[in-house]
């Protein structure tokens, strides 16, 4: 006789009343998996009821010794859910795992199809910057900020329970979304959840109406969460906890299969100067470490408390799937626009230079803004002499006193050496030294690059 099986061993040593009992705890746990594909289905049943229902099916068990927590039917609706969505098992070999060679909705910035990051301090533009992005994406306009933008349009679903209805109403008009003259919302926007209405937490019902939303629009929607905190302050949770950054998890894992994009606002550790993207967010770094990428904004700051008030923004990114981008930006036409000013290590040496030519005297400026005008125009250096005619030198040897200030700008790397000018005739004299202004000094002329 073959040896027996541990599961016909098993069921040997079980009494016909255990094994009665195993078969109705089986059945009676089908009965409300199968009870809650009807209520998940059931579209007319709100998320928030799903589990009185689920309760009141339980109660009609009415089997001695069954018991179902609260805890044990939000597991059975959660594992229904994965199974109908398909994210309930893994992949295997001979699986179509596609890859996506355009990941963003905005090039460099946010990532489509999954979740973005955005830290900064309060006040800095984060809410009015994302709305006016998608505004730019719903009219048709190719790029933002300089970085392009995806073809196709998803629809908006903003939660925005930071802040109250006049100030959405001011940051929607400003991105073209609120019309106004007739005041209403843009028709791609499918919900709008502020502060003083309806505000949406990252609890299980918050969770499940975003869930609800991405079954409508697989793969077509844009979540805008303003801000983390305001979703989670309800729950409890303190920022430096690593369990703080549980119900984005939570959030991601119900509403992957869907592959919505979510950008999620965070606010930015007030000693953030000088940090990565990442490391800039409040609270635990476990925050960042759930998120594809991370773009934190902060404004400039000059080192001096006596110089005037810079209203630039640095931006910068760190992802999975780009270079980080580091731009400068900012606010104008009393928030209508957003202008590029450039990549930050260019405005960096700009500012640099800038700050140099400040400091020079009055024929050096005049010098070295004649020399830039005069490349621009032919492409050719000039000569001490040619210099000291446009300065207007007179007095004894011009071209010498025209040749210390070229050593001046030199010094500071404003001009640089070019072609000599060969000596007029067959005498056999001297090539002249030719100057051009660097690409730093061109850059800072507002000119084309040389």
């Amino acid at each position: 006789m073959s040896e027996l099986t541990a599961k016909d061993q098993l069921n040997e040593a079980l009494s016909e009343e255990d094994k009665n009992l195993m078969i109705s705890t089986k059945q009676d746990l089908s009965i409300l998996e199968d009870f809650a594909k009807v209520i998940i289905k059931d579209k007319e049943i709100p998320v928030a009821q799903r589990l009185h229902h689920l309760k009141k099916r339980r109660a009609k068990l009415g089997k001695a010794g069954l018991s179902f927590t609260d805890t044990d039917l939000r597991q059975i609706l959660g594992d229904v859910r994965s199974t109908l969505n398909g994210s309930n098992k893994p992949w295997k070999g001979g699986d179509v795992l596609k890859f996506n060679p355009a990941p963003f909705m905005w090039h460099g910035v946010i990532m489509k199809n999954t979740t973005n990051l955005i830290v900064s301090l309060p006040k800095v533009g984060k809410s009015r910057l994302f709305t006016q992005m998608y505004g730019q994406l719903v009219q048709g306009e190719e790029t933002f900020l300089g970085q392009k933008l995806q073809d196709e349009i998803p629809y908006f679903y903003i939660s925005g329970c930071d802040q109250p209805d006049e100030d959405w109403a001011l940051c929607l008009r400003l991105a073209g979304l609120l019309d106004p003259t007739t005041e209403k919302l843009h028709k791609n926007i499918l919900q709008l959840h502020t502060k003083n209405k309806n505000p949406l937490h990252l609890d299980e019902k918050g969770i499940n109406q975003f869930v609800e939303n991405c079954a409508d629009y697989r793969g077509k929607i844009f979540f805008l969460l303003d801000s983390y905190h305001s979703h989670v302050a309800p729950l409890g949770l303190k920022e430096s906890d690593s369990c703080y950054a549980e119900p984005l998890m939570d959030l991601q894992e119900a509403i992957a299969p869907y592959k919505p994009t979510l950008a999620v606002i965070h606010h930015s550790n007030r000693n953030a100067a000088g940090l990565g993207a990442s490391m800039s967010s409040r609270g635990t770094t476990a925050l960042p470490a759930a998120v594809s990428q991370t773009i934190n904004m902060a404004k400039m700051q000059s080192e001096s408390p006596l110089a005037p008030v810079d209203d630039r923004v640095k931006l910068t990114t760190e992802g999975r799937a780009s270079k980080p981008l580091d731009l400068i930006i900012e606010q104008i036409n009393d928030g209508y626009e957003w202008k590029l000013h450039g990549d930050a290590a260019t405005i960096t040496k700009r500012d640099a230079v800038q700050g140099i030519v400040d400091k020079l005297n009055e024929r050096q400026t005049l010098a070295i803004e004649d020399m830039a005008t005069h490349f621009q125009a032919t492409g050719c250096g000039m000569d001490s002499e040619a210099l000291a005619d446009a300065l207007h030198l007179e007095g004894k040897n011009p071209p010498a006193r025209a040749r210390e200030v070229m050593a001046a700008l030199e010094k500071q790397h404003l001009i640089e050496r070019c072609k000599d000018k060969p000596a007029k005739g067959h005498g056999g004299g001297q090539p002249k030294k030719l100057y051009k202004p660097t690409k730093a000094a061109i850059d800072l002329y507002g000119k084309a690059n040389v």
